[in-house]
């Protein structure tokens, strides 16, 4: 038997720590973080079960190469991991979750703790466990179990680099958990933002502000997993009407808005509460959120849900931009009654795509090296919130920016003529993406929050006679990337947070070496949104066949073969967003 010193247990730890701090996702690396260990310590085997949403009711086992071992066992079937039922499990491991300690079974057939797993340790062929808990926040969130043989020795030194690998299969659990909840966010907001713009623009053609309503407190139930929701205005005639109401229990729809007008602070504008404890209210409200509705500094309603399970901080920012939208919408609406006519709104959007064209005007460069950077903008019949531009720092180096605002019309042009001012100076000003990014939202935080939008975002800097580009992404899309070997495949940067959402917000740079491939190409949702006669989206998937298939092609045949597979896809010439794709690529 090998005995392994501290520097390989030492150089195991780095090779585990380069895994974690260079992804962002948990089930990606898992084995390879259990491949490793298993290479300097001495038990038999290991596996990784997790709690989900903090249920100690069922653990999944979610190791798939090192389930080779015990397979006839636990069967793998699913992707998140076998479900079992945490009852199944020996008492002591119950102890390590509990107590949040590491727990060290010698030896199963004489430790009365492990009774019930003697047919198991006979049949797998292991005397010996360990379980050490994975801890996140004070909480454990899953454990890690060693097997261990007859053969298998355990020394103290071997034990303190297993709990270091548990500490570090914790933090990658960590971040992978916080990775999936900017994304749920971001999901969240795309949805509120989709919804919002289909039920405006049905109240502009059917002048029906109370189906406009009904559709918004519908989605405000839905987006915030609540049971019931309500919007309500002050009405010079009727103060505190109110204009719809949604309720998933029809029968069985309580009061709530005598309750909410109960609840609701003056001085707030938004807030939630997971805990009312009231006997007025008991078994109706046990939770609320609202956000006020608000013109200028007056309230004039306010927009409210209850009855979730859990209503948290993200919630309120999307229900805030609910209530942005709603307060503007019923100005529009109220203000198209007598003032607006549908051929001035029509002039004024065509005026607004010339804009848009003209921000966008200067995208196409000739770098050195043999390569181009070159886009294709298709605008929509209305005008969008895409939006591209580059800046040359000097002659070896491009800033490029690209943007999409959540929605269409005169906001999203205002806004994207904001970006362009604001990302002008601070390209000139800074030498890494994540420091303009971190900028630009600050700069623009107080102007997207008024107008209750958010944008995604990439910056990119591109050093042309360094082979290298540095990518910052806020929320957008990954790039796609085609190789020499003309495969292609996503390039992962950390996602974060989109600009115009908080106000104070960390972004990161990923380094990509730009001579490993043909093309790098950015896009937008409007490409992957077109559908076909069957309501099936393009995709991502889609476009990343595409550009291995035309990555030979220079990029006027490129483009003409973008417009032709486009057209046979959904067999129109039109479409509903904007579509914007760039390219950096080899001529």
């Amino acid at each position: 038997m090998r005995y392994y010193n501290e520097n390989e247990r030492l150089k195991c730890v780095v090779e585990i720590s380069t895994l974690v701090t260079e992804s962002n996702n948990f089930f990606e690396i898992k084995d390879k973080i259990i491949e490793k260990m298993l290479d300097v310590v001495h038990p038999a085997k290991a596996c990784v079960n997790l709690f989900y949403k903090n249920n100690y009711e069922h653990a999944y086992l979610v190791c798939s190469q090192t389930l080779d071992h015990i397979s006839k066992v636990f069967p793998i079937d699913k992707p998140i991991g076998v479900k079992i039922d945490f009852n199944e499990y020996p008492k002591y491991i119950h102890e390590a979750v509990r107590e949040q300690k590491v727990v060290y079974i010698e030896n199963v057939f004489t430790d009365e703790r492990a009774l019930d797993e003697r047919d198991l340790a006979i049949k797998e062929g292991y005397i010996g466990r360990i379980v050490f808990p994975l801890i996140v926040n004070e909480k454990v969130t899953g454990f890690m179990t060693c097997f261990l043989t007859e053969k298998d020795k355990i020394s103290d030194d071997d034990m303190n680099f297993i709990s270091s690998v548990a500490s570090l299969i914790s933090l990658s659990i960590e971040v992978t958990s916080k990775n999936n909840d900017i994304q749920t966010l971001i999901n969240k907001l795309r949805g509120a933002i989709s919804s919002i713009n289909e039920a405006t623009k049905k109240l502009y053609l059917n002048k029906d502000i109370n189906s406009f309503l009904n559709h918004l407190s519908k989605q405000a139930c839905n987006i915030t997993n609540s049971r019931e929701s309500i919007i309500i205005t002050n009405n010079n005639k009727k103060k505190n009407k109110v204009f719809s109401f949604y309720s998933l229990d029809e029968d069985e729809a309580i009061d709530v808005y005598s309750i909410l007008n109960k609840v609701i602070d003056d001085k707030t504008i938004g807030a939630y509460s997971n805990e009312v404890k009231s006997d007025e209210y008991s078994g109706m409200v046990n939770s609320y959120i609202y956000h006020k509705l608000m013109n200028k500094n007056k309230v004039i309603g306010y927009i409210a849900c209850t009855n979730s399970k859990n209503y948290t901080k993200d919630d309120l920012n999307i229900l805030s931009i609910l209530a942005k939208q709603v307060s503007v919408a019923m100005q529009l609406y109220e203000y198209s009654k007598s003032e607006v006519k549908h051929h001035v709104l029509e002039n004024e959007l065509k005026v607004l795509n010339q804009q848009q064209k003209l921000i966008m005007n200067k995208g196409n460069k000739e770098l050195g090296n043999n390569r181009e950077l070159f886009y294709f903008h298709k605008p929509a019949k209305v005008v969008g919130g895409d939006f591209y531009h580059t800046i040359k720092k000097d002659e070896n180096t491009i800033v490029a920016i690209l943007a999409d605002v959540m929605g269409h019309g005169i906001v999203s042009n205002y806004m994207v003529a904001m970006i362009k001012g604001a990302f002008k100076v601070l390209a000139k000003q800074y030498d890494k993406p994540s420091e303009i990014m971190e900028n630009l939202n600050q700069f623009l935080f107080d102007e997207f929050d008024k107008m209750g939008v958010f944008a995604t975002c990439i910056i990119g800097i591109i050093k042309n006679d360094e082979h290298k580009m540095l990518l910052s992404n806020a929320g957008h899309y990954y790039p796609i990337a085609v190789d020499k070997d003309n495969n292609a495949s996503f390039i992962k940067c950390n996602k974060g947070i989109p600009i115009g959402i908080l106000d104070e917000v960390s972004y990161l740079d990923k380094e990509i070496d730009i001579s490993k491939y043909k093309s790098i190409s950015l896009y937008t949702d409007g490409v992957l949104e077109i559908k076909d006669s069957n309501k099936e989206e393009f995709g991502v998937e889609r476009l990343k066949e595409f550009l291995e298939e035309n990555s030979q092609l220079d990029k006027t045949n490129m483009i003409t073969n973008l417009k032709s597979k486009l057209w046979h896809f959904s067999k129109k010439s039109n479409f509903e967003d904007d579509i914007l794709i760039i390219t950096l690529r080899e001529k």
